[in-house]
């Protein structure tokens, strides 16, 4: 007999969807800079390209757009997104606001396992080869970050991290190719960060994280020029 929820069959569902796949492809082809931006992503293209149907590349690229990866062009596909000054700004604030009450409520909430997984993250990163280090100290950066959030035991909370974790991946690697000195900031700060929330010391990290984030923010748009979106020019049809 099936089980039913107020009258409705319930029927089993596989763990992760096609679309979901699909836009696990395509969105580490934004964030790592292979999907460069101004690039216009065609239906047709990717569905050949990656041997699915259009149907699960359609909503792979919504779900995209919706985390603002892409902007979709009636008629026309969707164009990588290009970040300006003002959207990293605008990601960086939020992403501010964001963490500091995550680090708050890490201190308050965390148990045994969530500061052991917050020591270990900090420690020394494993580099698998020179020229993939400045991937591989970014996805060891995101993987602190993430653990700090769940530390929080806040799930809308970490819901938001969640939209806004390909931007900051994307960020964190334009940063790492461009300067040598991530390594010695994820090493120290990340470190110092874990044993302040492991001490329930809300105050010293709450102040910490929002200097790590400031650092991080400045280091960012010290690089050179942020190319402009060329979707968001006054110029530009729907």
């Amino acid at each position: 007999m099936d089980e039913t929820l107020g009258g409705t069959p319930l029927t089993a569902v596989s763990q992760r969807s096609l679309s979901e796949e699909v836009a696990d492809r395509i969105r580490d082809g934004i964030v790592t800079g292979r999907l460069e931006p101004g690039l216009h992503l065609l239906e047709a293209d990717l569905s050949h390209a990656m041997e699915v149907s259009r149907s699960p590349v359609r909503d792979a690229l919504a779900q995209l757009h919706h985390e603002g990866l892409v902007t979709l062009r009636r008629h026309r596909g969707a164009v990588v997104v290009s970040m300006s000054p003002r959207d990293i700004e605008d990601v960086y604030s939020l992403r501010r606001s964001l963490e500091e009450l995550a680090v708050r409520l890490a201190t308050e909430r965390a148990g045994d396992d969530d500061l052991s997984a917050l020591k270990r993250a900090a420690g020394p990163v494993s580099i698998g080869s020179a020229g993939a280090a400045a991937r591989q100290f970014a996805e060891a950066d995101i993987r602190f970050h993430d653990l700090i959030y769940q530390a929080a035991h806040h799930d809308r909370l970490y819901g938001c991290w969640s939209m806004l974790r390909p931007h900051i991946f994307r960020f964190l690697l334009t940063r790492n190719i461009a300067n040598a000195d991530y390594k010695l900031i994820y090493k120290d700060e990340h470190m110092a960060l874990a044993q302040r929330i492991a001490a329930r010391d809300s105050a010293a990290a709450v102040e910490m994280i929002g200097h790590h984030l400031q650092g991080s923010y400045s280091r960012l748009v010290g690089q050179s020029a942020v190319p402009e979106d060329p979707s968001k020019s006054s110029g530009a049809n729907p």
